[in-house]
């Protein structure tokens, strides 16, 4: 299975669904699901609503290599849904696992359909990628967040940087054994501390423990998002009777440091929730000054600049009054941060996470990795990956470098 928590003695004679999807080439490579349910997953329904997104997809491509990829002698050119000339997107497509191994394209109940060949390695030519249309809205809302940040960024459309970041990965890839040529994202890995990357990561025992079932839930329409956001709410008061803790000054202040604090909520007022954060850790005259207090871990939370990935939270029912005040939002954004989340030894609030938001963080957090590599690369600023050396420069905080920052400073 590509991961050292695999078992020692492999029956040859088992397959999974990610098994077969593995060893063929044909899974999404953004989060390693297969295109068609099939064969030996005995307890799940395709037909559930939380399973339907593993046969939305489409292919994703470069306009002027898309016919190289094409198996079939029509001669119309295959209709672009990107309505952009900078990367191609295929209509809906489907697939399966017994079938011909093919991706078809366009009306199959007419004889209309085209057939593609895709994650095919043509030399000097860009593949066809299949992606899930869910993988694909997390992957753009990624790099729309991390380009967002940063001030030197050719005007190019996040689907086209996810083309162009796969196209790239795949070229380096193009060596590698068969089976693992297609894991453009280590998706057969696995950690201790995380636990598996990918379903293509799971061991026998895991596979027959139903843990496969988190790894195929929706990420994208996740329906109790809210609810469970009220329960870690519900479940941390706030404790705190007082002031925090407040640092000595040890110096004259300069610069901005000078401006009165009235001055200061008004500049803080126009900045994203990382940008301030950012600021508070300045300096010691800012800490005092730029105040991180309960209200503002609410606001940041209600109105969406705070956690990128928690997009579809519904605000009126987490800004009730009876929340303003009782609630630890501190320690509710410490925990919401959190998008690579541990397999033991992790907090109880975690408990209730739906199945459909964990697989979002996992996607997220692959991506994330991913796209700030491929942007710092490109960027000829050369930004550091580390949140304490960001604090001490002059750049914006990044959405990734949140977390670390929560962690290390203990907001």
């Amino acid at each position: 299975m590509g991961s050292f928590l695999s078992s020692r003695i492999d029956d040859a004679d088992w397959k999974s669904d990610a098994r077969y999807a593995m060893e063929s080439g044909t899974f999404c490579v953004i989060c390693g699901g297969p295109f068609d349910v099939e064969g030996d997953v005995y307890n799940i329904d395709p037909k559930e609503m939380r399973y339907r997104w593993l046969f939305e997809f489409r292919l994703l491509g470069s306009p002027s290599h898309v016919l190289t990829h094409k198996v079939t002698s029509e001669e119309a050119e295959p209709m672009n849904a990107s309505e952009s000339n900078d990367v191609f997107l295929s209509e809906e497509a489907w697939f399966s696992m017994t079938g011909s191994g093919y991706f078809r394209v366009g009306d199959a109940a007419f004889g209309g359909d085209t057939w593609f060949d895709a994650l095919r390695d043509v030399s000097d030519t860009d593949t066809l990628l299949p992606l899930h249309e869910a993988c694909m809205d997390i992957s753009c809302r990624v790099i729309e967040h991390c380009h967002a940040k940063r001030m030197h960024t050719e005007p190019i459309s996040a689907l086209a940087v996810l083309n162009c970041l796969l196209q790239e990965r795949f070229r380096s890839n193009a060596h590698a054994s068969f089976e693992m040529r297609n894991d453009l994202l280590d998706l057969c890995t696995a950690s201790e501390k995380y636990g598996p990357r990918s379903v293509m990561a799971l061991t026998k025992l895991e596979w027959w423990g139903g843990e496969y079932e988190k790894f195929y839930t929706d990420p994208l329409n996740v329906s109790t998002i809210t609810s469970f956001a009220l329960s870690v709410l519900k479940a941390s008061p706030n404790r705190k009777f007082g002031h925090d803790y407040t640092p000595p000054i040890t110096r004259e202040p300069h610069g901005i440091e000078l401006l009165p604090t009235e001055l200061l909520d008004q500049v803080c007022s126009y900045l994203p929730a990382t940008s301030v954060i950012k600021m508070h850790r300045v300096s010691k005259t800012l800490a005092l000054k730029v105040s991180l207090d309960n209200s503002f871990w609410r606001n940041s939370l209600l109105d969406g600049s705070l956690l990128p990935h928690v997009w579809d939270l519904d605000r009126e029912q987490l800004g009730t009054p009876f929340y303003e005040t009782s609630s630890d939002w501190k320690s509710v954004a410490q925990l919401l941060a959190k998008r690579r989340l541990p397999i033991s030894v992790r907090d109880r609030r975690l408990d209730g996470l739906p199945n459909g938001l964990w697989n979002r963080c996992r996607i997220w957090s692959i991506m994330e990795e991913a796209v700030e590599l491929y942007l710092s690369r490109s960027d000829p600023r050369s930004p550091t990956n580390s949140a304490v050396d960001v604090c001490k420069s002059l750049e914006p905080v990044e959405a990734w470098q949140l977390e670390e920052m929560l962690e290390e400073f203990e907001y």
